[in-house]
């Protein structure tokens, strides 16, 4: 078998990899993730804005899905979408309201 340039040999699979960690670190990183990820009424809605009205609103622009990516995405919907856009500006900023 001849090593393709990133070193792997052809037809090799790829090796599953499990880290493990100490249980209070685990317990602080899961904390921390689930404090800063919004919910998933907002994951929907950030899903069905991108879709639905990428190509009118965003253009070139990739908000995130943080609180200030919503935001963003919201003022978008507002300024350059459709009444359903503005529906779904609505309702995002209803959520982020709710997740606080």
């Amino acid at each position: 078998m001849a090593a393709r340039r990133d070193g792997r040999w052809a037809g090799e699979p790829l090796v599953p990899m499990m880290v493990l960690m100490p249980e209070q670190q685990r317990a602080a990183m899961l904390a921390s993730g689930a404090a800063a990820r919004p919910s998933v009424r907002l994951d929907q809605l950030y899903d069905e804005a991108m879709a639905k009205f990428d190509a009118f609103c965003f253009w070139y622009a990739r908000p995130g899905r943080s609180p200030a990516g919503l935001r963003e995405i919201a003022k978008r919907l507002e300024s350059y979408g459709s009444p359903e856009a503005l529906r779904i500006a609505g309702d995002v900023r209803v959520a982020l309201t709710e997740a606080g």
